[in-house]
């Protein structure tokens, strides 16, 4: 019982209450007695419906936090830090092209929007595709990126998907193909490249018009990848909002942003437990996009600078540093040793971009030592068949989230 008083003594010096104030009993079967009350009033209160709450929410808790979480987490982005990750990622993207895996080939800019376009919206990405880049399938099969012959014949749409590995949702990646090769065809000529020119070059207005309906296949994520990418390569280029296209906020953007400092909490984010209908993981994912949008802000202080055309162009650089060097719980950073020789090299062959010279990560005199081990958020599903709503319980007790 020992750990269950002590975790009431904190509660009570949260409180402002002294110690010795405390009116504790000492003998196990009263602690007892209060632990099974105070366990009773902490289930109560996070995890019952009561007959007073609208039935939208699971608790008194989950009322509390839908209205404070973003309060009580008070997220807050760090100017002066992003400029310190901004000209980090200067030193790399002045002496590096830092683009998109993909070899695009020789295809033409046409040709290029044209494959990109088909393939954002089956969200494969280009770098990793399993059966090869779409760039070289559009090279064997340029009739399958052909706005015009697909609508003619609908044969085309699955070998298409046959090509580049889709084979989970059939029906609905067709229409998908279907209803943006009429998009294509009915405002835009039949070409990619000319939704650019057409929406007056402002990233934003071209996001609306993709994702107006979801019938054309494509989602927020999957047009801001569409926008980075054929800016990246050049096909596209914009005029107005072009800071609108956000670094994907995942696991590794969220872990980095977190760490060093350019997103900063008021405490470390919440188990997924109490992160009841996702609020949390909600903000922090907004949030992130909003601090990666300020290191780019921040870059254009930077003297003959090298910003690259949006802020989601540094999603290459900063998703492989989640993966390698600054992982869940393998960090490459101080206080850890220096690499031996051999190991930078090992690490280098890896991916030149991430490490220092000693094999520490690129950011790793910008992460302050007790930020190093915060943790991005994670999320329970709201309509699952193990999420929020088939946890929900009331003043009978038991139920809960089950596997």
């Amino acid at each position: 019982m020992k750990e269950f008083i002590n975790f009431l003594v904190r509660l009570a010096n949260h409180l402002g209450v002294e110690t010795g104030k405390l009116n504790l009993p000492t003998k196990e079967k009263e602690q007892a007695e209060l632990a099974s009350r105070i366990l009773n009033e902490i289930n109560k209160y996070f995890y019952q419906q009561t007959s007073t709450l609208p039935n939208t929410y699971t608790s008194q808790f989950h009322s509390f936090w839908q209205q404070y979480h973003a309060t009580v987490l008070a997220p807050v982005i760090d100017p002066r830090t992003c400029l310190k990750v901004a000209q980090v990622l200067e030193g790399i993207f002045r002496t590096n092209d830092i683009k998109i895996g993909a070899d695009t080939i020789d295809l033409t800019k046409e040709q290029i929007a044209q494959a990109r376009f088909f393939t954002a919206i089956q969200d494969f990405k280009i770098d990793i595709n399993r059966r090869g880049n779409p760039f070289q399938i559009y090279k064997k099969k340029p009739e399958c990126f052909d706005p015009k012959k697909i609508l003619q014949n609908h044969l085309l749409v699955d070998t298409f998907l046959n090509l580049i590995g889709a084979d989970a949702q059939r029906d609905k990646r067709k229409t998908w193909m279907l209803k943006s090769a009429q998009l294509l065809v009915t405002k835009y000529a039949g070409s990619a490249l000319r939704i650019c020119d057409r929406h007056g070059r402002d990233a934003a207005e071209i996001r609306a018009a993709l994702t107006i309906t979801e019938s054309y296949g494509f989602s927020k994520k999957k047009a801001d990848m569409l926008l980075r990418d054929l800016a990246d390569l050049g096909v596209w280029s914009y005029l107005k909002n072009a800071d609108e296209i956000d670094v994907m906020s995942d696991a590794n953007t969220m872990r980095i942003a977190l760490r060093t400092g350019i997103l900063r909490l008021r405490i470390p984010l919440l188990a997924s437990y109490l992160d009841i209908h996702g609020h949390q993981y909600s903000l922090i994912g907004a949030k992130n996009s909003d601090a990666w949008r300020e290191v780019w802000h921040q870059w254009r202080k930077i003297r003959r600078h090298h910003r690259p055309p949006t802020p989601a162009s540094m999603d290459y650089l900063i998703f492989r540093m989640g993966k390698l060097s600054c992982r869940k719980s393998t960090r490459k950073c101080p206080p850890e040793s220096p690499a031996s020789q051999k190991k930078i090299e090992s690490l280098i062959r890896q991916d030149q971009l991430l490490y220092d010279r000693n094999g520490f990560c690129i950011f790793s005199g910008i992460c302050p030592i007790e930020r190093k081990p915060l943790q991005p958020p994670k999320a329970i599903s709201i309509w699952g068949q193990t999420g929020w709503i088939s946890g929900r319980t009331n003043e009978g007790g038991g139920g809960g989230i089950s596997s």
